[in-house]
């Protein structure tokens, strides 16, 4: 669950120091070599943002790496003034919801993930049914 709780506060972090640049997603994303949709999927806590991205994100943009890595979205949101924070708090509400959708489906197919890594390393693989399995299940439910 750490490594959604930093997705979400990268998320955060690249939402306002975008915002405090004055630029535009699409200005972003030209810098790495992404479109505008990905810099809002990163934005929107969609997707995570790799390592090599934050680096170049920080070197094309001039920003302190050590805010991308490192800062608390808490105190970067005193910086944003006043007129743009209605903004940032309901950006920070759509990313929350986000993180929440996710840890739902991490919770729903924590369970299958034995089985699925046993498959992949293929010391279990799946067996189609035979005729017979098959209609003895739909005698279960006819």
């Amino acid at each position: 669950m750490q490594a959604l709780q930093e997705k979400e506060r990268i998320a955060k972090v690249l939402f306002m120091l975008r915002l405090l640049s004055e630029k535009t997603q699409r200005e972003i994303g030209k810098g790495i070599s992404v479109s505008f949709q990905q810099i809002q999927k990163y934005e929107k806590c969609l997707n995570g943002v790799s390592s090599d991205k934050l680096f170049l994100l920080a070197k094309q943009n001039n920003w302190d790496i050590n805010v991308l890595f490192g800062s608390n979205p808490a105190e970067l949101l005193e910086q944003i003034p006043s007129d743009k924070r209605r903004k940032v708090e309901s950006q920070f509400k759509q990313i929350e919801h986000n993180i929440k959708e996710e840890r739902k489906l991490q919770a729903y197919y924590e369970p299958l993930m034995p089985k699925l890594e046993q498959e992949l390393a293929h010391k279990v693989t799946y067996k189609e049914p035979s005729i017979s399995e098959v209609e003895i299940e739909e005698k279960k439910y006819a």
